[in-house]
């Protein structure tokens, strides 16, 4: 199968690109700058910058575009880049699937489980209503962009991803920090966690890709989610350092901004339509997860 991948050198991208490699596919990277991909010769594929500059028909497209949500502050810039990266480039993207004489089967677009927002303790599935708040709306502006293909006929998934844990990704930091003896949780850590391992994200794409009847919205999140609090003190014991910092919402909020709502939103996803469909996960539980990403 041919294969576009849009934001392939990502840490999810890069990790899904591997792996469908391994599987014998033929890979279309989309991304910013390819030439400098394409001189290194990391990943066989063909490297654009241009959906027109695709040379033959694909079968299958991964949407992973869009710029960090968690590095820097929200600043009204940086909201604009955020919203520009993701919604934009889907636009473009569905335009170009719907010139096209031979169309791809399927287009797998990224979203996140942001989109129920700060839920407490309700338990949340694919058919849960949307939450409140910026990200929310960016999530939702997301998915609408990319039901445009629907209405051309192609099968589309949503994929409603939670924190992904992997080597890279928001683990990175966290795990110097709990190093250094300076981890802990956040605010009262009894919001909740769905977080999903790398592996398991990249088998669940997959999955996907190859499950004609699976399509709408997808959270892609381990069975089994956490509160914040047991996260950190799973990840404390099993680099074995301590887990004493933890500093009070009131204080958290005014340095995280609007950034607040994303990271210490209390979202409790389940993933039922894999479930539903029979997709095994490698790492159902934090334990499990934890070991593998710090053994390595």
């Amino acid at each position: 199968m041919r294969i576009l991948i849009c934001g392939g050198t990502g840490f999810l991208g890069q990790a899904l690109a591997k792996r469908l490699l391994q599987d014998g596919h033929e890979l279309v990277i989309h991304t910013r700058h390819p030439e400098r991909h394409r001189s290194r010769g990391r990943l066989q594929a063909e490297w654009v910058a241009d959906f027109e500059q695709i040379a033959a028909p694909v079968q299958a497209i991964v949407n992973l575009t869009g710029a960090n949500l968690f590095t820097l502050p929200w600043t009204r810039r940086r909201k604009n880049d955020i919203w520009t990266s993701r919604i934009d480039t889907t636009n473009r993207l569905v335009a170009w699937i719907e010139a096209q004489t031979q169309k791809p089967e399927v287009l797998l677009n990224g979203s996140a489980v942001g989109f129920y927002g700060d839920r407490e303790d309700t338990l949340l599935t694919e058919v849960s209503e949307p939450g409140s708040g910026w990200s929310t709306e960016m999530v939702m502006a997301w998915e609408n962009a990319a039901i445009g293909a629907e209405k051309a006929g192609i099968r589309t998934v949503l994929l409603r991803t939670g924190p992904v844990l992997g080597e890279g990704g928001m683990l990175q930091p966290l795990q110097l920090a709990f190093k250094f003896g300076l981890g802990g949780s956040m605010g009262d850590g009894q919001f909740w966690f769905s977080w999903i391992h790398q592996a398991d994200w990249v088998e669940a794409v997959r999955f996907l890709i190859r499950t004609p009847t699976l399509q709408g919205p997808v959270n892609l999140t381990s069975p089994n989610p956490v509160r914040y609090r047991d996260f950190a003190l799973t990840l404390g014991q099993t680099l074995r350092r301590p887990v004493w910092l933890t500093p009070p919402g009131w204080a958290l909020k005014p340095l995280l901004g609007e950034r607040a709502e994303l990271i210490m939103s209390s979202t409790r996803a389940m993933p039922q339509q894999l479930a539903d469909a029979g997709f095994e996960w490698r790492y159902p539980d934090i334990g499990s997860a934890l070991k593998a990403v710090c053994r390595r």
